[in-house]
Formats: structure tokens, C-alpha cells, sequence
């Protein structure tokens, strides 16, 4: 743990919510800290005296969980494992790898004095979707990109770099905490950006709607970014794709919808 950072304002969310009767949920972009914070939580309970057997923290990306296939497989594995003893606390990153979650999820809550800590990408655990499968029994901890606060605290500078100096660093590399490992090196700092970019793009939001043609969506994303700051809207955005007509198996003068674009933007929204 000695190479984690701290993100206080986060983790005091959690100890806040300690033993509360409602699944903690901490949601947010991949590659934000959401399972950095899970073990920065995970220390803490630790260190305030409880035991390790009463923890069980699990990233359900590994392939050590690969026999867990469904909620009951699920429930099974973590009831052998702490059972229904005193005070426990359940660590759980990425719980949309596990088929209808919410039911495991909710019985281990009625069943058991159980602490229940889960992380999943935006993509998986958008507000609405929560709010139906959990019924109001959670509570949901946004997570986002670093602070310039945190930014400061991450990352080390020329003692006789100015803020002004600092500041245009995080205004060029930005707040995703994997950088630091990069020390400001340009390239390699772009090509983990690129990468979880494309994560993004790619697994959580193409995934999430097969509707979307990939192409339409990178031009999207591509206009935004290069527009930000700028007034525009659905339609406009669409009459301008339409005109440079070099999307895949769009051609020139073939008009986009404007309610198209919409909903290409509600899909980066979520």
C-alpha cells in the first residue's frame, strides 16, 4: 500500500457510510482509481482493527473467479467464505462480470450481517439502471479523474515550477491517476490515454449500444472535443458530418438526423 496515494475526500465518503445498511456503489470512468480506492478502504478497515477474515475483496476480472458464472454460483462462493458471523465486509470490483448481480447482491444483505462495497464502470452502472435493480438500497459514490488539488499531490514538480507552470501540465496530460507512473513523458503518457480512450470507445460504450456504427461515433467525439467551449447542437453537428460526407457507407449529401447525433451523445453522456 505504500506506493498508493491517498484520495481523503473519497475514502472519508466511504468510512462515512461504514456499516450503514445500503450497498456502497462507486461508479466511474475505467482508470480513475475506483479499485485503488477499494484497497485504500480495505487498509483502513484493517488498520481500525478488523480482522482479516471478516474481509473478502474480490475482482471478479480475475480469471481466479472464472467458475463463478451466475448470481447463484456467486452468492455459494462468498457464503463458504464468510458465512453468517459477525460484522463482515464484501470488496467487490467490477460486479457487472457477474450475471444478474443485484439478486446475489441483495440476498447476501438480507441474509447476513455483511458490509457490501462494489466498483463497476460507468457503462454498467448508470443511475437509472441502479435505481431499478437495487430499489433505493445503495448509495452511489461518483469517482471521477483527478482533481488539479489532487493532480498537485500525485505528481512531483521542479520545486521552482510555478503554479501557472503546474497548472498548464494538468491542463495538458490531465487527471487520470495512471500517469504519475509516466513522470510527464509525452508519448507513453499518450499512448495510455489512447488506450483507455479506446476502452472506452470500443468495450463500454459500442458494447452497450450495438446500434452505433463506430465510425459515426469517433467523427461525434472527434467534433466535440474540437469544438469544446463552442455553442452547437445535435443538428448542426449533423449537417456538418453530412457535408463532408466520408463517414463509412455514408455518402455526400446523405443527411444525418439531428435526432441521430442525439442519441450518439446521450450514449457518450452515460
Amino acid at each position: 500500500m505504500n506506493d498508493i496515494i491517498p484520495r481523503p475526500e473519497y475514502l472519508q465518503r466511504l468510512i462515512q457510510h461504514r456499516s450503514i445498511d445500503l450497498v456502497k456503489i462507486i461508479t466511474g470512468l475505467r482508470r480513475s482509481g475506483k479499485s485503488t480506492l477499494l484497497s485504500l478502504f480495505h487498509e483502513h478497515l484493517l488498520q481500525s482493527g478488523v480482522p482479516s477474515e471478516n474481509i473478502l475483496h474480490m475482482n471478479l476480472e480475475s480469471l481466479q473467479y472464472s467458475d463463478l458464472t451466475d448470481h447463484l454460483s456467486f452468492y455459494k462462493y462468498i457464503m463458504e467464505r464468510l458465512g453468517k458471523k459477525e460484522q463482515t465486509y464484501l470488496l467487490l470490483d467490477e460486479i457487472q462480470e457477474i450475471p444478474m448481480w443485484e439478486k446475489a447482491i441483495e440476498s447476501l444483505r438480507l441474509d447476513c450481517d455483511m458490509d457490501i462495497y462494489i466498483t463497476g464502470s460507468n457503462a454498467y452502472m448508470l443511475s437509472a439502471e441502479l435505481a431499478t435493480l437495487l430499489s433505493g438500497r445503495y448509495v452511489e459514490i461518483r469517482m471521477l479523474p483527478l482533481s488539479f488539488r489532487e493532480f498537485l499531490s500525485f505528481h512531483e514538480f521542479s520545486p521552482s515550477a510555478s503554479m501557472d507552470e503546474r497548472f498548464g501540465k494538468y491542463i495538458q496530460f490531465g487527471g487520470m491517476p495512471i500517469l504519475r507512473q509516466y513522470k510527464f513523458n509525452e508519448s507513453r503518457s499518450n499512448e495510455a490515454l489512447e488506450g483507455i480512450y479506446s476502452t472506452v470507445v470500443l468495450k463500454d460504450i459500442l458494447q452497450k449500444n450495438p446500434w452505433a456504427n463506430q465510425d459515426t461515433l469517433e467523427k461525434i467525439i472527434r467534433f466535440l472535443c474540437s469544438n469544446v467551449g463552442n455553442a452547437t447542437s445535435p443538428n448542426k453537428i449533423g449537417n456538418i458530418l453530412t457535408a463532408e460526407g466520408d463517414l463509412k457507407g455514408q455518402r455526400k449529401g446523405q443527411s444525418i438526423a439531428g435526432h441521430a447525433v442525439a442519441k450518439y451523445i446521450r450514449a457518450l453522456q452515460d
